[in-house]
């Protein structure tokens, strides 16, 4: 098959779970003989971009410019596609070309969306462009259910495909487990992803600490990522005298990622909405045990309390230092729930995820003929309400222009 991606942000950083799943899933399906190829714009993140070249992946930045408005980017967008006449059009991350396109690509075109979050970044688009998406995908069975239930896309239409990630081996997991028994040795406690306080409340780990330097607890705070709020985490830490107890490692690659989780105890999440997060799903197919949140998303899909790990309300960061006190003071739980979010995680596998999208592709392809939720529908369609300006034309692209010339992605 020949299968084209849309992901506008994939070289915007911070990138998070849903860029990096994007080359995993790529490098897999260009494994198995397809042709893939991704659209995104351009930005100062080239490691993904590298590495889906490396895979095979075609990688496409100028099919549109940075001073096109929406509309003409989705225009760009589809002049691009309907000359590649690619089997399957998959709409990953994008906010408003990928979904601008739709009405004007050619129909035998099949048409996916995925949900990588519960936020509306994702539903909106949906449910204004749902006729023209063959399938949406939802990476958690919550999402799934949303999409059905708030976007008013028919169950036949709407599958659940979860993330796929490596785990370590059933003698991997065993030998990692034994160097965590010792009880007076320090707990390492982990966190993978956005350094922001926006969804991801990172500043929250700074009281966290301070909790537990209050129980006496022997820690190390272990930070992988990048964001806008890293110096103030930093600076946080320093104000409250704790940086002894923290490691920030920036972005690692995928292999750097995996040696570090290696020498880690605990991973703790404290947003307060996801998806289905990659980074717990690493995290736990490394034998860490999990401390999340009680959200609407993967979260408790993946941690039953108690059970492979622990889940707190958002916000309770008494209840999540308690955990942690607990873990650092009774080892055999520790290396049971160790065991256990290990365990939770072997169904989540790349292999399987590729499989699941192959045969949603597949299915897609063959009932490319049976398009009744595109019939009907108002010509021009008419362009979702995000995407329109009340300031006249000449107007909006001048500002674009003069915006296209200044740098846009900087880091904070």
């Amino acid at each position: 098959m020949n299968i084209v991606f849309i992901d506008n942000l994939l070289m915007i950083p911070p990138t998070g779970g849903a860029h990096t799943f994007l080359v995993e899933l790529c490098d897999s399906l260009v494994r198995l003989g397809h042709r893939v190829s991704v659209v995104t714009q351009p930005g100062p993140e080239q490691s993904l971009t590298r590495a889906l070249t490396d895979s095979g992946t075609e990688v496409l930045t100028t099919v549109w410019r940075a001073w096109h408005l929406p509309d003409e980017r989705g225009r760009a967008l589809a002049a691009w596609v309907n000359s590649e006449r690619p089997d399957v059009y998959v709409i990953s991350v994008s906010p408003d070309a990928g979904w601008v396109a739709l009405p004007l690509l050619d129909s035998s075109i099949a048409t996916v969306s995925i949900a990588h979050n519960d936020v509306s970044a994702f539903y909106t688009p949906l449910q204004h462009y749902g006729p023209f998406v063959d399938c949406a995908v939802g990476v958690s069975k919550i999402l799934r259910d949303k999409i059905i239930g708030v976007c008013s896309i028919p169950a036949d239409r709407a599958r659940y495909i979860p993330y796929g990630v490596t785990s370590l081996s059933p003698s991997q997991i065993e030998g990692l487990a034994q160097h965590s028994s010792a009880p007076d040795q320090t707990l390492r406690i982990g966190y993978a992803g956005r350094l922001v306080q926006a969804q991801k409340r990172i500043m929250e780990f700074v009281p966290l600490a301070e909790q537990l330097v209050k129980y006496k607890l022997d820690f190390e705070l272990h930070f992988i990522g990048e964001g806008s709020e890293r110096s103030d985490l930093e600076a946080a830490f320093k104000r409250a005298g704790l940086e002894q107890h923290v490691r920030m490692w920036g972005w690692l690659s995928p292999d750097q990622m995996r040696q570090q989780l290696l020498q880690l105890d605990v991973f703790v999440l404290l947003s307060d909405y996801e998806g289905l997060p990659v980074a717990l799903l690493e995290a736990m197919g490394h034998g860490l045990v999990p401390i999340v949140t009680q959200i609407d998303s993967g979260n408790t899909q993946l941690v039953g309390n108690t059970e492979n790990g622990f889940v707190v309300p958002v916000g309770d960061i008494q209840g999540c230092a308690t955990a942690l006190q607990t873990l650092a003071k009774d080892r055999n739980m520790l290396l049971q729930l160790k065991r256990a979010a290990w365990e939770s995680v072997q169904e989540y596998s790349v292999q399987r995820s590729t499989d699941d999208y192959v045969d949603c592709f597949a299915e897609l392809v063959r009932a490319s003929k049976r398009r009744e939720h595109r019939k009907n529908l108002p010509e021009p369609f008419p362009i979702m309400p995000s995407c329109h300006s009340k300031y006249p034309h000449w107007l909006r692209k001048t500002k674009a222009r003069l915006l296209s010339f200044r740098p846009a992605f900087v880091w904070k």
